[in-house]
């Protein structure tokens, strides 16, 4: 039993943390990420594979080095050295990480494509939210990297097409970073700036360099904006889930810069033939208009109105006598209408009745017509007829 090595607590876990450091230096780490957190600007995370864990950590000051933000179901690859830790009085050891890559282009697409998936059926891709860019922005906000070509070419393009002022919001354009600062970009000039559209974008690369622009904070941020996105990432054949939310997906960023102001030169010639159609229209109003006029001074001659009067006279004379004549009959036949009213109404005249055999009785008294239904007493009638009265005395009723 003497021969056994004895060793303290505090011994073991130098030990173990010298063996761990010392055997196992630079290292690359194949794993999914899983449980996320970032604290003060540093990420605490686990790498995972089917039977086990390693806890991770990078540390604020080598997050703005990193290819890609680490986020959950990440299938990455973790490059770093194993170092061991104290967590209260228990002894742990870790993985401190200094650069993550993913693990190929088919563990991106696999991400990529569940998000495209998630944020579709969310609807944040439907084309009813695209918003119209403005004809002639008076002010552009770019967010790019502040160096490097992408931005010289928004710039020249511009320039060239149409001089418009543009305000340039810097970003690192890949990396751990870079997605919150488009979303800084994107909510600056929302909230500070008065610019009438917005360009984000970054030259070519692989999926990786592009990560950021797949982030899903990203997505919505620019789903949430007030002003006008085009998408300037890559090139043609690059696409991001930032193409499918903003408002107009450009192939290049030179593209985007001839999206986003007309070319002056095709202006000016638009006006030009504008101006010339106009013209034309104008002179040629004016000309028939001057002709109009000139007939109508020929016609209005003296000597022409004598001639038009004279030429036309014997129309004029038939047309008065035809007009005379249907004047004449019209009234003639008012006329016999007239005299077919009045004989009807002298027809109906008391004594035109009376004529032909009628009478009319009334009480001798009051003079009013007497009825049959009114004769049960003996009083005196007056019983007029065509050519004189007679008084009678009426008898009662048997």
């Amino acid at each position: 039993m003497q021969n056994i090595p004895e060793f303290s607590v505090s011994e073991i876990t130098n030990l173990t943390k010298n063996i761990l450091e010392d055997n196992f230096g630079l290292i690359r780490v194949k794993g999914e990420i899983s449980k996320v957190k970032d604290f003060k600007g540093h990420y605490y995370f686990s790498l995972k594979d089917e039977n086990f864990v390693l806890n991770s950590v990078c540390w604020s000051r080598n997050v703005p080095f990193l290819n890609m933000k680490p986020e959950e179901g990440m299938e990455v690859f973790a490059q770093g050295k194993l170092t061991t830790y104290a967590k209260g009085s228990i002894s742990n050891y870790q993985l401190q990480v200094d650069q993550i890559d993913a693990q190929g282009e088919g563990a991106l697409l696999k991400i990529f494509e569940q998000r495209k998936k998630k944020l579709k059926e969310e609807g944040l891709f439907d084309e009813k939210h695209k918003k119209k860019l403005p004809f002639l922005p008076k002010k552009i906000g770019v967010i790019t990297s502040p160096t490097g070509a992408v931005i010289m070419d928004i710039v020249d393009r511009i320039k060239n097409r149409f001089s418009t002022h543009l305000e340039l919001f810097p970003i690192s354009v890949q990396g751990a970073k870079s997605a919150e600062e488009i979303i800084l970009g994107v909510n600056f000039f929302n909230n500070y700036s008065n610019v009438d559209l917005i360009i984000i974008a970054r030259g070519g690369g692989g999926a990786e360099d592009f990560f950021s622009f797949n982030d899903e904070d990203v997505v919505r941020t620019v789903f949430q904006s007030k002003i006008p996105i085009i998408s300037a990432i890559g090139h043609e054949t690059d696409f991001t889930l930032l193409d499918f939310v903003a408002d107009v997906r450009a192939a290049t960023p030179t593209a985007a810069a001839e999206i986003a102001v007309p070319e002056m030169r095709s202006l000016e010639r638009q006006l030009n033939d504008l101006f010339k159609n106009l013209k034309f229209t104008i002179e040629l109003v004016f000309k028939n208009a001057n002709e109009q006029l000139h007939g109508l001074s020929k016609f209005l001659n003296k000597k022409s109105l004598e001639n038009f009067i004279k030429d036309n006279k014997k129309t004029l004379l038939m047309l008065a006598k035809n007009l005379q004549y249907f004047a004449h009959n019209l009234i003639k036949e008012k006329n016999v209408k007239i005299d077919n009213y009045f004989l009807r109404l002298d027809n109906l005249s008391i004594q035109k009745v009376l004529k032909r055999g009628f009478a009319i009785v009334r009480d001798a008294k009051d003079k009013k017509i007497v009825k049959t239904s009114n004769v049960n007493k003996e009083h005196l009638i007056n019983i007029e007829f065509y050519d004189g009265i007679l008084t009678a005395k009426t008898q009662k009723k048997q």
